[in-house]
């Protein structure tokens, strides 16, 4: 087990560290349940308390605080303290196992590409025509379609399936189950089906029943940046001519799905179960909260931030913040809100104004 200096923490956080500085921790915890070999992680006043319960020696804690009166030997200062958890995460990072070199079961066409200091596990299975950079990390039963390109450093964990022809930029991290470049959802009809009829009429008569749908196959890939990572058992489909595409520094929760031809810009949050429909496109900086759909052929700008569970289904100047199924301005959302919520005493109010217009007048 690796073991780290206070001084050496500090070092690669880039932080302020004081006191017995040669101190060794071999793991992080929470303050109250954190040993004299761990570092306790209280970077909030609110921690004091549980902190003094500990046996921690050492801590990352807030900025001013008076790390002696809590009991401690050594401190490292969190000035923003989830930017130095990201640091520290770093630090303890448990690595995936997947041993250097190429494992024996692992299935390779000789016309792949592969660079220096390859890990590959068991059972992958690399297609033809394939290019990988350097350090190279592939566990277990992933597979990497014809003609897919990946820059350096990738780590693909267990299941991962890259699609052919996928291009996809350095520093890419890909979790359990994710699926890059699957064929698109399109299909169409014969004649006007029910879904145009509904669109033009409001309506759905006989007249637009169908008997099958036919497939448009998806001839484009997925172009993926750098710096993007995908969470467990996301998919992103190939686009139908041209490519699906997502910009450097984006970021895929669990469960998300990106449709064909969609665009999405650079360092852009999309968190679990949302859905952006088919040519869609989202600028650069936009933050989808949990379970966020996005219809068809919608276009936001950048610096958008959509709250969890919001529907958009109409274009997005840049800069604005959403809320709600239609989503609209949060400000806007919020009064609407309300006012649904006074409903129901509305409706009694006016049922007794009703029954006070509707009452015979007693000089009559």
């Amino acid at each position: 087990m690796t073991r780290y200096t206070i001084a050496q923490i500090a070092e690669q956080l880039g932080a302020e560290a004081v006191g017995d500085l040669s101190i060794r921790v071999s793991s992080v915890q929470e303050p109250s349940k954190a040993g004299p070999d761990q570092l306790a992680l209280a970077m909030e006043p609110s921690y004091a308390e549980p902190l003094q319960a500990g046996n921690a020696q050492a801590a990352v804690v807030w900025e001013g605080a008076d790390w002696r009166g809590l009991g401690l030997k050594a401190a490292v200062f969190a000035p923003r303290s989830r930017y130095v958890l990201s640091g520290v995460t770093r630090v303890f990072e448990h690595i995936p196992d997947i041993p250097i070199g190429i494992h024996p079961t692992a299935v390779i066409d000789p016309s792949a590409q592969i660079g220096a200091n390859p890990s590959i596990g068991p059972f992958v299975v690399i297609s033809s025509g394939v290019s990988i950079g350097d350090n190279a990390r592939i566990a277990s039963h992933s597979s990497i379609g014809r003609d897919a390109v990946i820059g350096h450093n990738p780590l693909i964990y267990q299941g991962v399936h890259i699609g052919a022809r996928v291009q996809i930029g350095n520093d890419f991290y890909a979790q359990q189950g994710v699926a890059v470049g699957v064929d698109g959802f399109s299909y169409v009809t014969p004649k006007p089906g029910a879904i145009e009829e509904a669109k033009a009429t409001g309506q759905i008569t006989g007249a637009s029943k169908i008997e099958g749908f036919a497939r448009i196959n998806s001839l484009g890939s997925v172009i993926l940046g750098d710096r993007v990572e995908i969470g467990a058992n996301s998919a992103l489909d190939r686009g139908t001519i041209a490519n699906t595409t997502i910009g450097n520094g984006t970021k895929l929760d669990n469960l998300v799905h990106v449709g064909h031809n969609v665009t999405v810009g650079e360092n852009c949050l999309l968190c679990g179960q949302v859905g952006v429909a088919g040519s869609s496109v989202i600028g650069d900086r936009v933050v989808l909260g949990g379970q966020v759909g996005v219809a068809d052929h919608i276009t936001i700008g950048s610096d958008v931030i959509a709250a969890g569970k919001s529907g958009i289904s109409s274009n997005v100047p840049s800069g604005r913040v959403m809320m709600g199924s239609p989503a609209m301005k949060m400000n806007l959302n919020i009064e609407a809100y309300k006012a649904l919520r006074r409903l129901p005493r509305l409706v009694a109010k006016v049922a007794r104004l009703e029954k006070l217009v509707s009452k015979p007048s007693e000089t009559e």
